[in-house]
């Protein structure tokens, strides 16, 4: 596997309400594509409750054919469970379409700290970030303090290019500093 070396993402953004901007992320200039979206008020009390659970956790690599019965034992029966089921089912699809593949990471976690502090590039071709409670993801498009930086929203679905996707320069995140409770999807492409 070769990794790149660093670019400016500069104009390389992407965001839009429009699902097809996740497309976007196939651009070579295109480094972080995010479709922006307001999520269900019963999702989100279920996505509040889960991120409360310091124990909460689910990483597995799935078919993704399985991924909806996984979820199902996994997510605990409570108010706004299926909206929350059937969105990650949603944006596994969207990302297994993507990618072409049926096997995917995923992990959906609670977070009580900052999981990645530092602004980082990931270490794989491309990454989809959603979080369900607390604060979102934040962007830079570089690793120097004074370059542009950004952060997700709760809700928005963002594709991220990592080092190893070919000819293509990493997306800089990191966790929002702070001790907040999170609720974070991560799928990888397998």
């Amino acid at each position: 596997m070769m990794f790149t070396e660093f670019q400016p993402l500069g104009t390389q953004i992407r965001q839009s309400s429009d699902i097809e901007v996740l497309s976007d992320i196939l651009l070579p200039e295109v480094n972080l594509a995010v479709w922006q979206r307001q999520l269900d008020a019963e999702l989100l009390w279920c996505a509040a409750q889960l991120a409360a659970r310091p124990a909460f956790a689910l990483q597995r690599q799935t078919h993704l054919a399985d991924l909806p019965a996984l979820l199902q034992y996994a997510v605990p029966d409570m108010p706004g469970r299926d909206a929350l089921c059937q969105d990650i089912v949603l944006q596994a699809q969207m990302l297994a379409c993507l990618m072409d593949t049926e096997q995917l990471g995923v992990r959906l976690k609670a977070l009580h700290s900052a999981m990645c502090p530092r602004f980082h590039t990931d270490h794989v071709a491309l990454r989809m970030l959603v979080t369900y409670a607390g604060p979102a993801t934040e962007w830079r498009a570089g690793p120097d303090d004074d370059d542009e930086t950004g952060c997700l929203n709760v809700g928005d679905s963002a594709l991220l290019k990592g080092s190893a996707w070919p000819a293509a320069a990493a997306v800089w995140h990191r966790s929002p500093p702070g001790m907040a409770t999170r609720l974070l999807l991560t799928l990888d492409p397998l």
